[in-house]
């Protein structure tokens, strides 16, 4: 059985990777961009794109020659509908794009992050996720990995005693072009515990009532969830993501790169770290994605179990991004996912480019 595949914008992560993230990333994130991880999976065809920039479908066309090219969805469905869509537009119009897609009949989607600027986007986008026999994948890759996976599970399994803190250390960065990365792991370091509120200070923020017009750098952070334990978003740098147990901590390093555990050995009042080994198992990066969208096409019960956890924390994970702007507009402090306003905009547009 062959899947046919499309590309919905076809820039960085629709289809060409820079040199620096190929130069740099560790081997569990590669192929990041939609067009490559499609064309890796044997059971699907790279069969068109979709761009309003010539200059990306002339591109699109020499690096995968017989690849068909549109100017927009309506055209590609007036001669094919893809099974499988990827959807790398930037976010000011990625909600309308999945939109169009699903009422077409596509059903299973790849989408980029952040998922939409609107709360009331994310309301209509609500009934796409939650129908029957509609499958969704996030850019936010990480919890796909193996190390990640491995890392989220030993903090569970009561080695290290119960969790109490999830820690993000991206770096001085803005909500939507990098923490929601952050808030993805977050949610997927909570192993479905409930949130309860966020809390957020940002930098500056360009406001007029509950239109946000850039994209605000997140000074701190914080998502609380109903047994207690936090996760925190701050400034510092080493691309880790950090879970503290009650008696050690179990952590990603470095993007990828390593996983440390520490924990108490003998009498030894101090915790000692150590590396452990990760067994990484092909597919690696978004390919990982296109194969869990592959299977829930075919049916698998697991990758069905799977994706309906994903498509719930996706949603979560952008309702949370607009709590945290909610509480930095209402001064800064803890607010419910119900205290957001239902007309919060964020256009996340900074220096001309959107994110």
């Amino acid at each position: 059985m062959t899947f046919s595949a499309a590309v919905i914008g076809c820039g960085r992560m629709g289809a060409f990777t820079s040199e620096s993230v190929r130069r740099w990333s560790p081997e569990c994130w590669l192929p990041v961009s939609h067009a490559e991880a499609l064309d890796a999976h044997p059971e699907v065809k790279l069969a068109a794109a979709v761009d309003q920039s010539s200059d990306a479908l002339r591109r699109m066309a020499e690096a995968w020659p017989g690849i068909r090219t549109y100017t927009d969805i309506d055209e590609m469905a007036g001669e094919m509908l893809p099974a499988i869509a990827g959807v790398a537009t930037r976010t000011v119009g990625r909600a309308a794009a999945i939109q169009a897609l699903f009422h077409k009949g596509v059903r299973a989607l790849h989408i980029e992050k952040p998922l939409c600027n609107s709360m009331q986007e994310l309301a209509d986008l609500e009934s796409v996720f939650n129908s029957p026999a509609t499958y969704v994948t996030y850019g936010a890759l990480r919890r796909t990995f193996d190390i990640y996976q491995k890392a989220v599970a030993i903090a569970e399994s009561g080695r290290l005693g119960p969790l109490r803190e999830i820690r993000v250390n991206f770096g001085a960065a803005p909500l939507y072009w990098t923490q929601a990365h952050a808030i993805d792991l977050i949610l997927f370091g909570a192993s479905g515990r409930k949130v309860t509120e966020v809390q957020a200070s940002l930098g500056h923020v360009e406001a007029e009532g509950t239109v946000v017009h850039n994209d605000p750098m997140v000074q701190a952070a914080s998502v609380w969830f109903d047994d207690g334990v936090a996760g925190h978003i701050g400034r510092a740098p080493g691309l880790d993501f950090i879970l503290s147990c009650s008696d050690g901590e179990v952590a990603v390093r470095s993007d990828g790169r390593v996983l440390e555990v520490a924990e108490a050995v003998g009498d030894d009042p101090y915790l000692r770290r150590s590396h452990e080994d990760v067994d990484l198992r092909p597919p690696f990066g978004a390919a990982r994605c296109v194969t869990e969208l592959v299977d829930c096409l075919k049916g698998t019960p697991e990758a069905t179990a799977s994706n309906s956890v994903v498509r719930t924390e996706i949603l979560l994970g952008q309702k949370v991004a607009f709590g945290l702007v909610q509480s930095h507009l209402t001064g800064r402090g803890p607010v419910s996912l119900s205290e957001i306003d239902p007309n919060l905009t964020v256009w996340a547009n900074t220096g001309g480019r959107f994110a």
